[in-house]
Parts: structure tokens; C-alpha cells; sequence
């Protein structure tokens, strides 16, 4: 099926004179078209492609079909005769009018289809300038109003800035004005009603620490639980060998631990009976003087530290009503000690205040109260002792001062207090070795209760304290214990384990005994007791206490003989034996002998 457009009217003066029957496109017979229908369907495309719509111009009689339905079912061709010469001669001519025909050129029409592509060519090429001019000067625009908005929104950020700095200054001022009125408000306010709350206060701030700690506690296993979580799987992986390893390493320190305590223990063993015999040879003499031997003071302390469990703790801890009491005195008298700090006017107020809990005025306390507070007041003062000076030397100043302070007012105290010492350090404050047997003649059950009585504690995990942790324990609390000797009674002489006479029996006993200055705590606590009461010593004994300077210095550099040095072949027994001879040089340096 074919398509093509109707042609214009021509103005060419051939075309207007033409014989109309000429300008009647004839029909083709033979499905061609002559060159001016091949120009004129060219010019329909072309208008076409200016949107304009093409009309169907095929003739009612040509060589095509309307639709497909239309074209014939192709029959069998029957044969026909050949042609004749003639008629060939006609076809071929006929066919070769045709080819001229439509091989046909009409300058006007290509003309008519060249100034039509001009004229659509100029019009779009003035479109797209207009477009291109349009864009160009919407962008221009578009350029100047964002800049315009740009400088609209600058002035106002910074007019919004200043107000701001405006206002913040405007607030910092009143803020200040305020804060300078709340000051002196508070001040006024405390100090007013500073002495009535002051009781309210130390009270919370028990139950403040109570509960710190508490949360400290929770924390401190919910830290260990992630841990233990993270480090199961690899764990599971190192079991097999760690355990393998371990083994082996129990087995051999517990042949070395076995062979050290024999060792040990004959030692000891030896030397107690060397003891005993010398105390045995110096009895009468010795009861005489009123003195005792240091397993007496180590079975007497034993025994005071029974009769406060008895007659105190225990008998409070039955009782509801006491324990109220008790319990609420025995806190407030660990946040005092808590709150201690190097200062004259602190040091009698806390002294005078815990006096005061114990020795309420016009109502005393019942005997197994009061009991109990003794022992809870010791055992505060003890582990301040182990925290505090452990960490820092110089605060055994105010809290030996505040013990003297309580030693002096408070009857019975100097008993417990001493007691709770060798509970919690072992021998060391005497010092002796461990009896066979307990006060009441019962024996040792086991080799963990052996290392309790020494002063071995247990931690949080159940296990027991390692050496380094034991031997600043005991440090601390011996630096307590030398603080108070130190300190000159102002009415009467306290008990004789609090007396300053009592450092020359302590330092005598200690040089008696090898076993004690071969270990490493021996040492350590050797040079506590150079470091706080050597130079004092010195000038209240001079000649004879040089005596025993002169010992320890020879058993620092030379040793004590059968095979021991002065605080054993460790490395920390190594550190303590230096200390303990730069201690002795200066001692003596300072001498005026």
C-alpha cells in the first residue's frame, strides 16, 4: 500500500498552459511512478516531518492494493504461448518510455523542496537562539537571587549572632550575680547550722560509702563475669596444657614449700629450745622485774582477742537491741577515722567525737556494747592502717595521734587494741614465733590455719593474699604501732605495750630470732622500725642502742651466719636488707654522740 501527497498549485507559466489532460498524472500499468511522483512523495516526507499531516493520494486504479485482504489468491499460472518478435519489441519500447518518464528532473519542484528545508533550517536555528537566550537569562537570574538570599541570610545569621552573645553575656552576668548571692546565702546558712547537721551529715555519708561500695561491688563482678565470658572459649583451648603445667608447678613448690617449712621448723625448733632453756636460766630474774616472755604476751593477746568475741561481738550480735546500737555507732565511727586528716584542729575533733560515741555523757553504754565499739574502733584504726599509710608514709602522723588520743581516754582499748594487731599482722608486733599450741594448750589443725594465725588474709576470690600484699599490711600497721611509741604521754603512761620501753624489747627480741630476720617481712619491718623511732632511740639510749645499730649493720653486710642473710635471697628481701644499712648510716650520721 502506498501513500503520497496531493501537489500544490505551480505558478510556472508551462504548468499553468499545459493541457489539462496532460496535467492528469496518467495511472500506471506497470506499479512505477515517474520522477515527478518520486520528487513529490520526497516533498511529503519532508513536510511531514514538519508535523503536517500526509494525505493517502494512491489512485483508485494502480498496480497495488488497498490491504492485504485485497491481494489475489495466486492461481496456477497457465502456460502461455510464446511471443512473437513484435511483441516483444513493444514491451521493451514501452518499457523504455516508462524509464524516461520517471527518470523526469523539474528544477522548480527541487526548488520548492530546498527553500522549504531553508526556511525550517532558519527557523529552528532562531529557535534555539531565542531558547539558548531564554535559559541564559533565566540563570542570570536564578544566579542574582541566590546571592541576594546568600546576603539576606549572612545579615540575619549575624544579627542573630549578636543577640545571641547579647543574651549569653546578659545571662552570664545574672548567672554570676546569682551565684555570688547563693555563695554568701550558703555561707550565712552554714555556718549557722554547721554544728547541728554535723552528726546528720557523717551519717549519710557512711551510708553514701555503704552504698558506693556496694555499687563498686556489683560493678567489680559485672566486670569480672564479661571477662570471664570473653576469656572462656580461650581458656577451654589452654586447659588441657595450663592444667598440665600447673600441676607440675604445685608438685614442685609443694616439695620446695615442704622442704622450706622443715627446714623452718626445725630451725625454729632449735631456736625455741635455746629460748627455753636462756628463759628458763633467766626465770627468777625475769619475774622479778615483772617482765614476760614474748610467748606470754602472744597467749595473753589470744586470750583478750577470745574474751572481746565472748563477752562483746558475739553477746551484741545475739542481742537486737545492741546490735542497733552497736551497729549504728560502729559506722559512724569508721566514717571518722575515714575522714582524718593531718591537722591539729581535725585530730581533737574526731578524738573528742569518738571518745564521745563511747563514752556518751550521762548514759553509759552497756559492758557488751561497749566492748564491741573497743574492737570495732581497733580494727577501723587497723585498716586505715593497711589502706592508708601503705600508700602514703606521712598520714600515720594524725592517726597515731588520734589512737594515742583514744588509748589515753578510753579504759580497755590498749587490750583490744593490741589483740586486733596480732590478729591481723600474726607475731610481728611482739614479735615471736608461732607456739606449738594456742592459749587454751589446743594444737594447730592445719597448715591454713597456721598461715591465718601469721596474719595471711583471704581475698574476694576465697584465695589467700600474695607476699608482697601481706608484707604491706604489715608494714602499715607496724608504722602505726611505732607512731604511738613515739608519741610523749601528757597525764600517765599508757599500758606497757604502748609504752616507748617497749621498742627496746620489741628490737631485742626481734635480733634474737634468725628465722624472723632471714625472711623478707623481717627485713621490711626491721626498717620500719629504724625509719620512725631509730634516731629517737638513739638519744634516749645512746651507747647501747648503738650496740644493737651495730648488730644490724653487720647483719645487712655480713649476715647472720649459718648460711642466712638478713631478709632472705628474695628480691624484695634483697631491697628491705639495702634499706635497712642506708637506714643505719643515716642514723648514725645524726648522731651527737
Amino acid at each position: 500500500m502506498r501513500f503520497s501527497a496531493p501537489r500544490s498549485p505551480s505558478t510556472s507559466p508551462e504548468r499553468k498552459h499545459r493541457n489539462p489532460l496532460a496535467q492528469r498524472r496518467s495511472p500506471s500499468t506497470f506499479g512505477l511512478i515517474s520522477s515527478s511522483e518520486s520528487e513529490l512523495d520526497e516533498g511529503s516526507d519532508f513536510e511531514s516531518d514538519t508535523g503536517e499531516p500526509v494525505p493517502d493520494s494512491s489512485d483508485s486504479d494502480s498496480f497495488c492494493y488497498g490491504s492485504e485482504s485485497e491481494e489475489p489468491v495466486h492461481m496456477k499460472e497457465k502456460q502461455t504461448p510464446p511471443r512473437s518478435t513484435r511483441e516483444q519489441s513493444h514491451i521493451e519500447d514501452t518499457i523504455a518510455a516508462i524509464r524516461l518518464r520517471t527518470r523526469h528532473h523539474d528544477p522548480f519542484e527541487e526548488w520548492e523542496k530546498e527553500m522549504r528545508k531553508d526556511s525550517l533550517r532558519a527557523a529552528r536555528k532562531n529557535h534555539s537562539e531565542a531558547e539558548v537566550q531564554f535559559l541564559r537569562h533565566q540563570n542570570q537570574r536564578r544566579i542574582e537571587e541566590s546571592r541576594r538570599l546568600a546576603a539576606a541570610f549572612k545579615q540575619d545569621e549575624i544579627q542573630l549572632i549578636q543577640k545571641l552573645d547579647g543574651l549569653r553575656l546578659q545571662q552570664q552576668a545574672r548567672e554570676q550575680t546569682l551565684r555570688e548571692k547563693l555563695a554568701e546565702r550558703s555561707g550565712t546558712l552554714w555556718n549557722r547550722i554547721e554544728a547541728s547537721i554535723k552528726l546528720e551529715q557523717d551519717q549519710k555519708q557512711a551510708k553514701l560509702d555503704e552504698e558506693r561500695r556496694v555499687r563498686e561491688e556489683t560493678e567489680r563482678k559485672l566486670r569480672e563475669e564479661a571477662e570471664k565470658t570473653r576469656r572462656e572459649e580461650q581458656r577451654q583451648r589452654e586447659e588441657e596444657e595450663r592444667k598440665r603445667r600447673e600441676e607440675d608447678e604445685v608438685r614442685r613448690k609443694r616439695e620446695e614449700e615442704a622442704r622450706r617449712i622443715q627446714e623452718e621448723k626445725e630451725a625454729a625448733i632449735q631456736e625455741a629450745k635455746q629460748q627455753e632453756n636462756r628463759l628458763k636460766a633467766e626465770e627468777e630474774s625475769r619475774k622479778a622485774a615483772g617482765m614476760t616472755t614474748s610467748e606470754d604476751d602472744w597467749k595473753q593477746s589470744r586470750k583478750n582477742l577470745q574474751l572481746v568475741k565472748t563477752q562483746g561481738t558475739r553477746l551484741v550480735k545475739a542481742n537486737p537491741a545492741f546490735r542497733s546500737s552497736w551497729s549504728s555507732a560502729r559506722r559512724t565511727i569508721t566514717a571518722k577515722v575515714g575522714q582524718l586528716t593531718n591537722d591539729v584542729e581535725t585530730i581533737n575533733r574526731v578524738s573528742s567525737q569518738i571518745i564521745g560515741i563511747l563514752r556518751p555523757a550521762g548514759n553509759p553504754l552497756p559492758p557488751p556494747v561497749y566492748t564491741a565499739l573497743l574492737s570495732a574502733l581497733a580494727k577501723a584504726l587497723i585498716l586505715q592502717a593497711e589502706t592508708e599509710i601503705t600508700a602514703e608514709k606521712r598520714s600515720a602522723v594524725p592517726l597515731a595521734q588520734v589512737a594515742f588520743n583514744c588509748l589515753d581516754q578510753l579504759e580497755g582499748l590498749s587490750e583490744v587494741f593490741f589483740a586486733k594487731i596480732t590478729q591481723r599482722i600474726g607475731p610481728w608486733a611482739i614479735p615471736c614465733l608461732l607456739p606449738e599450741t594456742d592459749f587454751d594448750g589446743r594444737s594447730w589443725t592445719d597448715n591454713a590455719e597456721i598461715r591465718r594465725m601469721h596474719g595471711f588474709r583471704l581475698g574476694e576470690d576465697g584465695a589467700s593474699e600474695t607476699q608482697t600484699q601481706y608484707t604491706d599490711r604489715v608494714k602499715g600497721v607496724m608504722r602505726l604501732y611505732f607512731s604511738v611509741l613515739k608519741i610523749t604521754p601528757k597525764r600517765g603512761p599508757l599500758s606497757k605495750m604502748f609504752q616507748l620501753p617497749r621498742y627496746w624489747t620489741w628490737m631485742a627480741r626481734l635480733l634474737a630470732s634468725r628465722s624472723m630476720l632471714s625472711s623478707a617481712v623481717g627485713a621490711e619491718v626491721l626498717f620500719v622500725a629504724l625509719e620512725v623511732l631509730g634516731a629517737e632511740a638513739l638519744r634516749i639510749w645512746g651507747y647501747q642502742f648503738v650496740k644493737i645499730l651495730r648488730l644490724i649493720y653487720d647483719a645487712s653486710t655480713e649476715g647472720l651466719g649459718n648460711g642466712k642473710v638478713l631478709g632472705g635471697t628474695s628480691p624484695d628481701g634483697i631491697a628491705a636488707r639495702a634499706r635497712v644499712k642506708l637506714e643505719v648510716e643515716s642514723i648514725m650520721k645524726g648522731a651527737d654522740i
